[in-house]
């Protein structure tokens, strides 16, 4: 058999050629498997921000255990904080728009914890519509929630405004099974056109 009918025979000066390529390839694979081990390690660890919840997901199947509470830190001031604007019809209107638009792909037309994106985002929504799930919670939390956000929710501070923001609180309040006042006219909190 001759080396022309097998195909190109590899001299030595070809394979010294290949090997600093295929050093340089196998180093960059070993750096880009260290880089996916440092980032994966790195989200378990963030550090929490104030208000954020505690929620995590599992690391082996990356879903989001069944029962999580929502747990947030939140300081007193926070807690303490008085709702500006009335609990009417027509900011609870305002808040379920606003609801519908910015909540709902997550929490739910209803409020329920069951958004079109749970499944793809493996998140678990807490239930607006239980009243314990709101109940414990002041106007003022439910506000540096929604402005803060959470591991899994974007805060909403910088693309709402505060009166829109305490227009959803009324909203969630109107999910518990609080009955807002019946209003006519301008009332104090609401947006100018």
């Amino acid at each position: 058999m001759h080396a022309a009918d097998v195909g190109p025979e590899l001299e030595e000066g070809d394979l010294k050629g290949r090997w600093p390529v295929m050093r340089t390839l196998s180093a960059l694979a070993a750096c880009l498997f260290l880089l996916m081990i440092g980032v994966s390690q790195g989200q378990q660890t963030q550090p929490q921000k104030a208000g954020q919840s505690t929620q995590t997901t599992t690391p082996s199947t990356g879903e989001a255990p069944a029962q999580v509470p929502h747990q947030f830190v939140i300081s007193p001031e926070e807690k303490a904080r008085k709702n500006p604007v009335a609990f009417t019809e027509e900011s609870v209107e305002r808040g379920k728009k606003l609801f519908a638009t910015q909540c709902a792909m997550c929490h739910g037309k209803t409020g329920d914890g069951k958004g079109d994106l749970v499944e793809v985002m493996h998140i678990s929504p807490p239930d607006f519509t239980k009243p314990e799930t709101l109940s414990k919670r002041t106007d003022g939390e439910l506000f540096a929630i929604i402005n803060t956000g959470s591991a899994a929710m974007p805060g909403e501070a910088k693309r709402l405004k505060e009166n829109q923001t305490w227009d959803l609180v009324n909203f969630l309040r109107s999910l518990e099974g609080k009955k807002p006042a019946k209003t006519s006219g301008a009332e104090p909190g609401a947006p100018s056109q």
